[in-house]
């Protein structure tokens, strides 16, 4: 099982959604992780063929995916960031609206078996109009489920949920991610050091980095610093990326990530996922005014 994506660049006129993206994928979770506008939507519409690739292209196993047309698609299981469903339908008529859509044998047997799954027995039957957001999350995951993919993909996929629902949302992806390739594009931190198995730190379309969360981490292994301060007034959060201000008696206590020493008195300390967001996605003014001059 691998998805290989060689080159892979998307222009919108002068602007560069994806730049050369080049990475190969085998059976796991592998988050793509980057700020609004990182690319990560665009990617997913190239592997699911609802836009084409400028230049590069996907392939499964070797083979074209473009080339392989609806053999390829009909290995794909999407669940988009936005999706609609009918609001006077109940989960079970969605279930079956899906199936018949995907071609999808023994459909009765997989709706039933799919609500089970992500905890929806009890609601085959009441209209989806009246779901809540993480039942709306965990119906997407049963149809984009429908047919049994070999690549599942989800956009943002717990966008909007409460903490009681994301996390019963991370822990369903861990129980379905055997067996397939499961991607999902998010800007939330806890999420990848949830599920995910690798993370490919997007930003303008490029890839900044990929590995597992432990190779992502030491990359900023000596960049992470404890400081002491009377304040932490807005130029100096303007000078650092700061990831958390903790008071104290005599001030504040700042977490720094830092390149270099930001005070004579920092000491370095344990790096975490927050901060390897921070370094490479949160920019400083001074930062912010070279990448725009």
């Amino acid at each position: 099982m691998e998805l290989r994506f060689d080159s892979v660049t998307k222009k919108y006129g002068k602007k560069l959604a994806l730049d050369g993206f080049t990475l190969t994928l085998n059976e796991g979770v592998y988050a793509l992780l980057g700020p609004n506008g990182a690319g990560k939507t665009t990617l997913m519409n190239c592997i699911t063929d609802r836009i084409r690739p400028t230049s590069g292209a996907v392939f499964w196993n070797g083979e074209d995916t473009r080339k392989m047309g609806a053999r390829f698609r009909a290995k794909l299981g999407y669940l988009p960031q936005s999706f609609g469903l009918y609001p006077s339908f109940t989960a079970k008529q969605m279930m079956e609206y899906f199936s018949k859509l995907k071609n999808v044998r023994n459909a009765a047997e997989e709706t039933t078996r799919l609500l089970e799954l992500v905890n929806l027995t009890e609601d085959a039957n009441c209209k989806v109009g009246g779901f809540s957001g993480g039942m709306l999350r965990r119906l997407g995951i049963a149809i984009a489920l429908l047919g049994a993919p070999e690549v599942l993909i989800l956009d943002e996929p717990t966008a909007g949920l409460d903490p009681k629902e994301r996390i019963r949302f991370c822990n369903l992806i861990n129980e379905i991610s055997e067996n397939r390739i499961v991607i999902f594009a998010t800007h939330i931190v806890s999420d990848v050091e949830a599920i995910a198995k690798e993370a490919v730190l997007l930003r303008g379309g490029k890839i900044i980095l990929s590995g597992d969360l432990q190779t992502l981490i030491n990359s900023v292994y000596e960049k992470v610093w404890l400081s002491d301060q009377p304040n932490s007034d807005e130029a100096l959060q303007n000078d650092f990326r700061i990831s958390n201000i903790n008071k104290t008696e005599n001030g504040v206590s700042l977490r720094i990530v830092s390149d270099g020493k930001p005070f004579d008195n920092a000491v370095r300390t344990t790096p975490s996922l927050d901060d390897v967001y921070l370094y490479y996605f949160a920019e400083t003014a001074e930062e912010e005014n070279e990448r725009t001059d």
